[in-house]
């Protein structure tokens, strides 16, 4: 990665973490379609942590919270832009993080994700990698 100034604001302890959810979205994306739900949620987990990463790095204590958006919110108050559209913000936010067992299978406030979520999720990984590269 190239030193630029977001990613010198993301302490190593968090970019450790997130860069597995990132290599594991690469991974299950090459794979066939059958991986949609894991997927949703590594990229979910990426952004979260590079975000979270961010606060830590600018010395603040990151929040227990799983809210794109709300993260988003607060490292735009460090002036800092997160490259994120409305739309992805938006469908990132809305992944459900505190179970993933049957019978509370979906992830999606609408169920199991679709290819389009998942091409959602992926351009959303692929626009935060690129910003902290």
């Amino acid at each position: 990665m190239k030193e630029n100034n977001v990613y010198r604001k993301i302490t190593q302890k968090w970019l450790d973490f997130a860069i597995e959810d990132y290599e594991l979205v690469v991974y299950l994306s090459d794979k066939n379609k059958r991986f949609n739900r894991s997927i949703c949620f590594h990229a979910q987990q990426f952004v979260e942590k590079i975000l979270k990463g961010v606060l830590d790095g600018e010395g603040i204590l990151p929040p227990r919270i799983h809210d794109i958006n709300a993260l988003i919110k607060r490292v735009e108050k460090l002036n800092i832009k997160v490259p994120l559209t409305e739309n992805q913000t938006l469908f990132l936010s809305s992944i459900y993080i505190d179970t993933r067992y049957p019978p509370d299978v979906g992830l999606l406030p609408g169920g199991e994700p679709l290819q389009t979520d998942v091409e959602i999720a992926i351009k959303a990984v692929k626009k935060i990698k690129k910003w902290i590269d």
